[in-house]
């Protein structure tokens, strides 16, 4: 008789244990939900020139909007050239690359400072790079 009470103690913890895969769930959700980069674009609207070329960049840590009015916003934050180039110096040491995105309609004179003053910032040597950003057409 006592060999048939082992058995039915032995088969009711067969079942399932949920609470330890649901932990494992939402661990996973705040991790995700911490690491996630949150990127805001600019009040104004950026219609990026088209290319043949596709080029893929490892990190892509800032990105500078050129509106068609002359605008310049280094991702959320807009700028002048004097407090954008500002911005820069006080952040190189986190850019790996740069990316202009230059409205096609932006001034050419525009778009050539705002390459020029990250250029004087930025060092190459380091591994830091700028890059214009192009709409691609497949």
């Amino acid at each position: 008789m006592a060999f048939l009470e082992g058995r039915r103690s032995k088969d009711r913890d067969t079942g399932l244990q949920m609470a330890p895969m649901i932990d494992c769930v939402f661990l996973l959700l705040i991790f995700f939900m911490v690491t996630a980069i949150m990127k805001v674009e600019p009040n104004f609207t950026v219609t990026l020139p088209r290319s043949d070329t596709q080029h893929e960049f490892p990190r892509k840590k800032f990105n500078v909007f050129i509106g068609q009015n002359d605008e310049i916003s280094v991702d959320d934050q807009v700028f002048n050239l004097d407090s954008m180039e500002r911005f820069l110096a006080s952040h190189k040491d986190h850019i790996s690359t740069l990316i202009i995105k230059g409205d096609k309609y932006a001034r050419h004179g525009t778009v050539i400072d705002v390459m020029e003053r990250a250029k004087l910032q930025l060092d190459k040597e380091d591994g830091q790079e700028i890059a214009l950003a192009v709409r691609e057409e497949l």
